[in-house]
């Protein structure tokens, strides 16, 4: 009588932590066995080959021939945790073979609305009149005056776009009215992240270089 009065207590106690274990779990990851045709689209179609691939495949395989939702399930769930070690896989080979040039793009493009002061001193101070330079003002204005930080970001992007075809069309008509016109054209290396005491790096301090547009111009 004791035992049955000790395994019904612990029934109750136990049934709403088995109870809320099964619900955590099927929120986290609700698996169905009608998303076999997208898991095998999905494997077949973006995993690269690799022993995780192979495992999907095979889990994949029992999952379509299980005799029971609970079993295909439990294959569904294999699939997903190979498939995703297949990923890791491929991102960690792919960080490894990735060329080490990228702070060049990392320096072109991170533009935050903290760089809206040197923006606004840029193009106030180092455009010259004109179509393009009244453009990126007015997206200067809208990024001053944007309720959310996308939005100033994409305006600020707008304004180094301005910024650059107005720094262009000087560069064009310096070129076209300079002087000497006649001298034989030679190549000018641009400046670029490893060479910015080039024309157009951040550090050169020389005349405008027509084709050497500044790699940040804030």
């Amino acid at each position: 009588m004791r035992l049955m009065f000790a395994a019904l207590a612990a029934g109750i106690i136990l049934a709403p932590i088995v109870a809320q274990a099964q619900a955590t779990a099927q929120a986290q990851s609700p698996i169905t066995c009608a998303q076999l045709p997208k898991a095998a689209d999905f494997v077949n179609t973006k995993l690269k080959p690799g022993p995780n691939t192979d495992a999907a495949k095979q889990h994949l395989e029992a999952a379509q021939h299980a005799t029971s939702d609970q079993q295909c399930i439990a294959e569904l769930r294999k699939v997903d945790y190979y498939a995703k070690r297949s990923m890791a896989a491929d991102r960690r080979e792919a960080a490894k073979t990735q060329p080490k040039a990228q702070p060049h793009a990392q320096a072109q493009s991170p533009i935050t609305c903290a760089q809206l002061p040197q923006a606004a001193e840029f193009v106030n101070t180092k455009l010259k009149p004109g179509s393009n330079t009244d453009a990126a003002k007015r997206h200067l204005e809208a990024a001053q005056h944007a309720t959310s930080d996308q939005q100033c970001v994409a305006e600020l992007h707008k304004v180094d776009y301005y910024a650059k075809r107005s720094l262009a069309a000087d560069q064009h008509t310096a070129a076209n009215t300079a002087p000497g016109q006649a001298a034989p054209a030679r190549h000018v290396r641009c400046g670029d992240v490893l060479h910015p005491t080039l024309p157009g790096g951040v550090d050169y301090h020389g005349p405008p270089v027509p084709g050497c547009l500044p790699i940040r111009l804030w």
